[in-house]
């Protein structure tokens, strides 16, 4: 790289003199449609930096500049249907973990933490700028990185560094290293490398966040009335260029989004993800064993929810996530309040993972501490992630081992769990295959466990086609047997996606078909229902199809159709949506789900409509929100949530949130009523 004692002004364009002495990638290879080829456009990255800043300058050409799409505005958005340059930075050069940045034509900014090679956790925050600006040449972006943003070691002299460019609008990928289908740029060990790094500082490695929310909430069926204004602090110390403490106190949640309502028709509770940016922030840390629902030993939406779903506040809390040596460690401790007969709690988790092998690591965690009772909870688990990139010169080869033991109160015997997973996710083949004994007493209570007493086997294979004109066509199979730990059969799946099919400019279709089986050892009874299904056994068979829009288009629309048998009956499911991007500044989309039952015990019908407007003024000031209606609940929410970006790491939040209850004649009554207003400044030093 090249250092320069001139900085740039960022303010999305490269007029200044100072970008021509930057070192140049001027050589990306096409990823997608025709791997190995050359681009069809011409990208131009300079890279520069100085004691305080890592300085990136874009140069996207483009023959069509009125065809750049370009859709989003507001921080974090889903950038999946605009054109986008995406980079990742591996600061310790672990072909492991690195930080994700990227940008739109429009200057909006997604940031997040790469771990072990996975998906980006997005949540992640960190404090960066970036502005954009669209000419008669194509766009270009120019953004500014403090070192304070990033961990990284100061010793070393180079970092492992990757780009990618997409062109919405024909869905080409462009890749600087790694240019192959069946790797990412999340794959780290694919990365190349910036040299020339030295004399960067990170400062004290202090932030100090404090925030202040005056909250107003009305409850009309307890006629509860209530003013609140309470104060917290986020403080975040690197301790050492590898650890970061964070410490909250008096913490609040006020700016987080509301939770998708969602369709539940089976026997099991379902999974809804954490929101919380507390909670959020390393988060992939904590992950454990590739576990994304049940049998995960930590699931922080535990923390702050007593029994029955009661929310009970959360005094303080404090985290250590970094790594020491080849070692990356996370610690979190958190202290709630006593809320009823639930006494003051202390949660605990402990999570630590050592590098082996080149791409590889052995893992251990525990937790401690049960938020929904008082009694006492322990549990101890250990993994192994493997990933090889190279297998067999170029393929990608991937497995995972897991194990957990929970030591809960009252139980003795039975409170295992264990696991493995091995993927193949190649073209044109990918293949996968895992197993998972959860023991009928395994109660991990900082985690997740919708079903126990069961041993699940799963496999998978897909085979991908790329005939012209369209993009590809992938036929798959999958099969899952779930039976009890004493080997009797439970639940069977088997479905056959005979098509799916996506275009050029990423418009989708799928065929497919579906069977199910599942014994009932006792009545079932659906939620929000007086319909039950007697015990039995069950064999079902259903066709499905979909077709879908390429979000790159103005105009979005996408139907979902499956029909067949359900336990004694029938199940007809109907899912439009439409999603209409006239702007970059207007958005509007609009969901409907129709689930039609017909049993001999009773017909019933389930719907859930969700409507969204997004209105977005800047890529720093955002109003977006959300309408749910379900005839389940017979409840319609309404949330609504304004961001002011004032400066990067300094919002303003104003939130709104409304519910109505439908009265038996059709009408609607008005039930709970909250308004909050956050401020949080970041204080740097």
């Amino acid at each position: 790289m090249v250092r320069t004692d001139r900085p740039p002004t960022i303010d999305g364009r490269l007029d200044e003199p100072v970008w021509q002495a930057a070192a140049l990638i001027d050589r990306l290879t096409q990823v997608e449609p025709a791997e190995g080829a050359e681009p069809g456009e011409r990208t131009e990255i300079r890279l520069l930096y100085d004691t305080d800043f890592l300085y990136i300058g874009v140069r996207a050409w483009d023959a069509d500049p009125r065809a750049i799409v370009a859709t989003q505005m507001e921080p974090d958005a889903d950038l999946d249907s605009d054109d986008r340059v995406s980079f990742v930075l591996d600061t310790f050069l672990d072909r492991r973990n690195a930080f994700f940045f990227q940008v739109n034509p429009r200057g909006a900014q997604v940031d997040g933490l790469i771990e072990n090679s996975s998906r980006p956790r997005t949540e992640w925050d960190g404090i960066w700028r970036a502005e954009a600006s669209v000419d008669d040449r194509g766009w270009v972006a120019e953004i500014a990185i403090p070192f304070k943003t990033l961990s990284f070691d100061p010793r070393a002299t180079a970092w492992g560094f990757n780009l990618e460019r997409v062109i919405r609008r024909r869905n080409e990928v462009l890749r600087w290293a790694g240019a192959a289908r069946n790797k990412e740029l999340t794959d780290i060990g694919e990365a190349g490398a910036l040299g020339g790094i030295s004399g960067i500082a990170q400062g004290l490695g202090v932030d100090v966040r404090p925030s202040l929310t005056a909250r107003y909430l009305r409850d009309r069926v307890t006629g509860s009335d209530d003013t609140e204004v309470k104060p917290s602090l986020d403080v975040f110390y690197r301790i050492t260029p590898y650890l970061t403490a964070a410490l909250t106190v008096n913490t609040d949640f006020a700016e987080t989004e509301v939770d998708e309502r969602e369709i539940n028709l089976t026997r099991f509770d379902l999974f809804f993800p954490e929101k919380r940016d507390f909670f959020l922030q390393d988060a992939g840390i904590f992950d454990f064993g590739g576990l994304e629902r049940n049998g995960r030993p930590f699931f922080s939406r535990r923390i702050g929810i007593g029994p029955e779903d009661q929310v009970v506040d959360i005094l303080a809390g404090g985290k250590l996530t970094g790594r020491v040596g080849r070692v990356k460690v996370g610690l979190l401790d958190v202290q709630t309040e006593a809320s009823g007969e639930l006494d003051a709690k202390n949660l605990f988790v402990g999570r630590a993972a050592v590098n082996v092998l080149e791409q590889s690591a052995v893992g251990v965690i525990v937790t401690h501490g049960d938020p929904t009772s008082n009694a006492d909870n322990l549990l101890l688990g250990a993994d192994f992630n493997y990933l090889d990139t190279r297998f067999l010169g170029d393929q990608v080869l991937a497995g995972v081992l897991w194990v957990q033991h929970s030591f809960s109160t009252g139980a003795d015997d039975d409170q295992l769990a264990y696991g493995g997973t091995l993927e193949f996710p190649n073209e044109p083949v990918e293949v996968t295959a895992a197993f998972t004994e959860i023991q009928r007493n395994f109660r991990p209570a900082l985690g997740f466990v919708n079903r126990r007493d069961i041993r699940q086997y799963e496999a998978s294979t897909r085979y991908r086609f790329r005939p012209e004109p369209v993009r590809r066509v992938d036929t798959s199979l999958s099969g899952l047997v779930v039976t009890d730990t004493d080997d009797r059969l439970e639940s069977g799946e088997v479905k056959l996606d005979a098509v799916r099919l996506q275009t050029h400019p990423g418009d989708n279709l799928r065929l497919g078909y579906a069977y199910t089986h599942e014994r009932l050892e006792e009545e079932f009874r659906f939620r929000g229902q007086d319909v039950t299904v007697p015990p039995g056994r069950y064999d079902d068979n259903r066709v499905e199809a979909s077709v879908e829009t390429s979000d790159g288009r103005p105009l979005g629309v996408g139907l979902g159709v499956s029909w067949g048998e359900f336990f004694t009956g029938t199940r007809l499911e109907i899912k439009p949506t439409l999603a209409w991007r006239p702007s970059p500044y207007l958005f509007v989309a609009a969901e409907y789900t129709h689930n039609d039952v017909d049993l001999p015990q009773g017909d019933f019908t389930i719907r859930l409509a969700r409507l969204r407007l997004g209105l977005r003024f800047s890529p720093r000031l955002s109003w977006l929100s959300l309408v749910q209606y379900d005839n389940v609940s017979r409840d319609v929410g309404f949330n609504s949530r304004l961001r002011w970006v004032v400066s990067p790491g300094n919002d303003v939040f104003l939130v709104v949130n409304q519910s109505w209850v439908e009265e038996e004649n059709g009408g609607l009554r008005p039930a709970v009523t909250e308004t909050a207003v956050k401020i949080a400044w970041t204080l740097r030093f």
